[in-house]
């Protein structure tokens, strides 16, 4: 017995689609917002914003000897950021050669939806760190800077800024597109397509936290974000699509 057309929608590279499910029964909605609300409430409830960036200090000898270092400083950010660019330059050119290449064309809409779900996750996140006056952990007099006090999360108009969220580790989890993009075509499972999101913003918050440049509960919003605006794009992005398939 053959199977019906719309039995497996991930082998028609033309006609991808969204599974039609409600926000809140959607376990790719749901679990992610649990995680962010449960892993945000035990790092402020237990203070390992502090403890994290206390531990960091005191390996460095009590100072940020790693702000300048070659590694964290010229390599993973400097270079990251050249690299986080360079890629982003890469994905713009492929999705304008989709208009007019047959071989791409079928992945046009998912390319727009990837597009736009990586420079919406930055801008929003730019957007942030220039909106709020949250201090860095380099800023706090707890740890060497000119800002009294040791809260994370006060606000220090005209002293501060630039600091929340994570950029550099953004740059990183806007990486999580690529997952909502492997979902849609036959480009294997598409969960291998969390690794470069997980791999890469990990590595770019860890050197900014060594660098005393993030709190952990920092690179946690900005993941947070990238995954829900990556989300939210895919979803809408390809709800057309979905109701084709649905009716075909």
């Amino acid at each position: 017995m053959s199977k019906p057309a719309h039995a497996d929608r991930r082998t028609a590279v033309g006609h991808p689609a969204w599974t039609p499910r409600p926000w809140q029964d959607d376990p790719l909605f749901v679990c992610p917002l649990l995680a962010l609300v449960l892993g945000l409430l035990i790092t402020q409830g237990l203070d390992l914003d502090g403890y994290w960036a206390d531990l960091l200090f005191r390996l460095e000898g009590d100072d940020w000897d790693l702000r300048y270092a070659w590694l964290t400083s010229r390599v993973l950010h400097e270079y990251g950021q050249r690299f986080s660019i360079a890629w982003g330059v890469g994905l713009l050119a492929l999705t304008a050669v989709s208009s007019w290449s047959q071989r791409l064309r079928p992945y046009r809409r998912g390319l727009v939806c990837l597009c736009i779900a990586v420079i919406t996750s930055l801008l929003l996140v730019s957007l942030g760190k220039h909106m709020l006056a949250l201090p860095c952990p380099w800023d706090l007099s707890r740890y060497g800077g000119d800002v009294a006090g040791a809260a994370v999360y006060a606000l220090h108009p005209g002293e501060v800024g630039g600091c929340f969220p994570a950029g550099h580790a953004a740059g990183g989890y806007c990486l999580f597109a690529l997952f909502f993009f492997a979902r849609q075509y036959p480009l294997g499972r598409a969960i291998w397509w969390l690794a470069p999101g997980i791999v890469v913003g990990i590595t770019y918050g860890l050197a900014q936290e060594l660098r005393g440049a993030h709190f952990l509960s920092h690179d946690m919003v900005s993941a947070g974000l990238c995954w829900f605006v990556s989300y939210t794009v895919f979803r809408i992005g390809f709800a057309k699509a979905s109701d084709h398939v649905n009716q075909s």
